[in-house]
């Protein structure tokens, strides 16, 4: 018989009347004092609990030793041994709690391992199942929709204020603002080739046949129009939420832009930013973006593919956008929202570059940072935005710094355009029937042009001699360095109007859904 505790025959051995287990007397007393339960069950165990286990013969235990003899030294080391028979005891407890601790932990470790082998097993199912309805749907499968993506604020480029651009951005903004710069004054005087109207021939413009732009009856009208830099593509945004890209030698419409929810609030072609006039521009390449914006609070980048076709390739998160406008780069997508915020994208990955958002106050005289409308200066080094109090703040684009302000509109400046010479801004604000032509080397206004009727858009064509005003009750075309009215064009209810740089022809969306056409 071996005591429960120390595993040594006891000298005193005591049994417990509750489980039978055998002890020495003096461990087993020491242990119920101190903790009250039984060293091996944790059962509740007192004094009364224990029996003494009487044997025979008796032995006869010698008096208790002194200290200075060689019985208390032994009797010291007895202690010491029981104090470790005890830690001991302790120890083994412990060590039998971890195993069991960690039995539980390695099965709920392999039971976690299960669960993410079949997730992740059912997440590769559903991405094929989205590239197939993709593929269905003539949408692009875009390779990074194959990779995690780590879900922290951050992900979303309106969150944070990224106040300047990166280094490599702006030094190719300098480089091609250099380079512009130095071909914009020839390049002006040198004009649109023969058959490219003019402030002279602006008055024989003549309507052509129509390019039917196939956008919904149901929500009628072309909210948005542009033109390739050749002038041979043409592409329209409807209230009906579609794009659509028009060629204008077959006179019909090629392909249909899906995915917008609510109408379209503006479309842009790449490489048009600087385009050539007249002959020379037929050389231009097709464009290799598309961009749109819509009332659903997206921005939707188009990449031209091997075909010839449009595939969606970035679709920006944002707030309710008024403007876009393709940088001289044509690498670069601006954009401004009725957020307060203005914010420029690459082209080639989506990635916001750089968002500058809106303040949190006033300005100095109480106007708000509520943009309406959005452009690009043709140099590529500023940027205006027009706002719903009828300010126009203009931007520093590397730095995200305000430069100017123009103040005097009488209501949202909903639409502006610099002229390709640099110098001018025509800006119209949202009930007026006049616009207002901003020098920027004055920062002043350097002239008034009356439309009498409700403004609806402005554009400077490529040669920076004409300016088109769309109005409700027709076109009004204005020419020469006075700005005086060359033509009026009958047109019921435009919306938007392009000019073409090839060969000047004035493309006008209207609310009949198609594309109007002027040309000599």
């Amino acid at each position: 018989m071996f005591c429960g505790i120390s595993g040594e025959a006891p000298k005193e051995p005591v049994v417990c009347k509750s489980n039978g287990i055998l002890y020495e007397k003096r461990l087993i007393e020491q242990y119920v004092e101190e903790h009250g339960k039984d060293p091996v069950t944790n059962e509740p165990l007192s004094l009364d609990d224990i029996l003494p286990v009487k044997s025979s013969p008796r032995t006869a235990f010698p008096r208790p030793p002194t200290h200075s003899s060689v019985p208390s030294l032994l009797m010291a080391l007895q202690n010491e041994y029981d104090a470790i028979v005890f830690e001991t005891l302790e120890l083994r407890k412990q060590y039998d709690t971890v195993r069991q601790d960690l039995a539980n932990a390695l099965y709920t470790n392999d039971a976690s391992m299960r669960v993410i082998a079949r997730l992740m097993k059912e997440r590769d199912e559903a991405r094929e199942a989205l590239s197939s309805v993709h593929t269905s749907l003539g949408m692009p499968s875009s390779s990074g929709a194959h990779e995690d993506v780590e879900m922290t604020q951050a992900a979303n480029p309106t969150m944070n204020s990224v106040t300047s651009l990166p280094v490599n951005v702006m030094e190719q903004i300098d480089s091609t603002a250099a380079a512009l710069t130095k071909d914009r004054r020839a390049r002006i005087k040198r004009g649109g080739s023969e058959g490219y109207p003019t402030s002279a021939s602006a008055a024989s413009l003549q309507a052509q046949s129509p390019i039917p732009s196939e956008h919904h009856a149901s929500s009628p009208g072309i909210a948005a129009i542009d033109t390739s830099a050749d002038g041979a593509l043409v592409l329209t945004g409807g209230k009906d939420a579609s794009v659509h890209v028009l060629d204008r030698t077959a006179n019909k419409a090629v392909a249909k832009l899906e995915g917008h929810t609510k109408p379209v609030t503006s479309v842009v072609f790449s490489g048009r930013s600087n385009p050539a006039a007249g002959d020379s521009a037929k050389e231009a390449p097709t464009p290799l973006y598309a961009a749109s914006a819509s009332d659903d609070g997206t921005v939707r980048i188009w990449r031209c593919n091997d075909k010839g076709q449009y595939e969606l390739a970035h679709t920006i998160a944002s707030t309710t956008v008024t403007g876009l406008s393709v940088h001289p780069t044509d690498s670069l997508l601006g954009s401004a929202s009725r957020d307060g915020s203005w914010s420029i994208y690459s082209l080639e990955t989506g990635e916001c570059l750089l968002h500058v958002p809106a303040a949190n106050a006033t300005d100095e005289q109480g106007a708000g940072f509520v943009y309406e409308s959005f452009a690009f200066h043709p140099d590529g080094q500023l940027a205006a935005t027009g706002t719903s109090d009828g300010v126009i703040r203009i931007w520093d684009v590397k730095q995200g710094q305000q430069s100017a302000v123009f103040r005097g509109h009488e209501g949202a400046v909903h639409t502006l355009d610099f002229s390709q010479n640099g110098y001018l801004l025509a800006a119209a604000s949202r009930g007026a029937q006049h616009v207002k032509i901003w020098d920027l080397r004055k920062l002043d206004v350097t002239r008034v042009v009356d439309a009498d009727a409700t403004i609806q858009e402005v554009r400077f064509d490529p040669t920076a001699q004409l300016l088109a005003v769309v109005t409700a009750m027709n076109v009004r075309v204005f020419g020469g360095k006075s700005l005086e009215l060359c033509a009026t064009l009958d047109v019921n209810n435009g919306l938007c109007a392009q000019w073409c740089p090839n060969d000047g022809a004035l493309l006008i969306g209207a609310q009949d859904c198609n594309v109007g056409v002027f040309s000599l």
